[in-house]
């Protein structure tokens, strides 16, 4: 599918997966996430024109309908590369954290996998699910758009029992150069420094302007301008938090390309991923209306 009138308002950077989640309530099997589903189905929710970066196995193809087409994604940068698509084992305990197993992982996105139809967006959302993106991949996104990175996958170690361990020794430097917002989730973070805003004053000492922590249900701590501000997420029966991290980030980036205001679309996104996981699986994402609704 080739991108009609124009570029894309936002690319979205990194592997689809297909998921196994399992919860006390049960399992769902074979699900299609990672931040092309999530941030992009997020962000065709909120009738944004969204293209795709990422490498899928011939199983993929074989296994999937073309969902993301159905709801209007771009799928001009997603690639056939060798025979499986990544693949994780997500098991739930009842407080939302999470155990993973991962399966197998397609090849990395170099920079001359990205379209040169695509290089014109407003917008890159970067989120990398097992080390699959490589800085000089996000320089090539850089121009005169916006380039925002949820670092997550770069702090995945996979070992010889497929288990998915978090790594602290990341040199994050050579990626955030690049970058203008970065957001970190709190199990990465509390990896790198155990102080939230020291850690997002080392973060934005790296290049971004703006540096975000997610903390679940807590709310999300953002350093922008040189202060600090408070995030309150939304309160609801959360019964899936699967991609929430990518629905918070992609809707800021979207936000905050029409509006630059901060921490108005930090509010916004934090009450977009809040109406998210209400629903099982890559549904369930709320349109404008819905997440204004919720705000006020």
């Amino acid at each position: 599918m080739m991108v009609e009138n124009g570029a894309p308002d936002i690319v979205i950077v990194g592997h689809v997966a297909v998921d196994t989640n399992k919860f006390l309530q049960g399992m769902i099997e074979s699900a299609i996430g990672g931040a092309p589903t999530y941030a992009g189905l997020a962000l065709a929710a909120l009738r944004k024109k969204v293209g795709i970066v990422a490498k899928v196995g011939i199983d993929f193809t074989e296994q999937f309908p073309p969902l993301y087409r159905k709801f209007g994604l771009d799928t001009e940068g997603i690639m056939v590369a060798g025979e499986r698509t990544t693949a994780f084992e997500n098991v739930y305990d009842e407080k939302g954290h999470r155990t993973q197993l991962c399966k197998h992982v397609a090849p990395r996105i170099t920079p001359d996998d990205i379209p040169a139809c695509y290089l014109e967006a407003e917008g890159f959302y970067v989120s990398p699910l097992a080390d699959e993106v490589l800085p000089e991949t996000v320089e090539r996104l850089k121009s005169d758009n916006m380039v925002m990175v949820d670092p997550q996958g770069l702090f995945r170690h996979i070992n010889e029992k497929k288990m998915v361990t978090i790594k602290s020794d990341v040199d994050l430097e050579p990626f955030l150069e690049h970058v203008d917002v970065v957001k970190m989730g709190r199990d990465e973070a509390e990896l790198v420094m155990k102080e939230p805003r020291q850690l997002l004053e080392k973060l934005c000492a790296m290049g971004p302007e703006i540096a975000i922590l997610t903390r679940g249900g807590e709310p999300a701590l953002m350093l922008t301008d040189g202060e600090f501000h408070e995030i309150e997420s939304l309160k609801v029966d959360a019964r899936d938090p699967t991609g929430a991290g990518d629905v918070w980030g992609a809707v800021f980036l979207a936000r905050y390309l029409e509006t630059h205001d901060a921490v108005g679309s930090a509010r916004f996104a934090s009450a977009a991923a809040g109406l998210k996981i209400r629903y099982k699986g890559p549904v369930g994402f709320p349109s404008q209306g819905e997440v204004l609704a919720a705000i006020s």
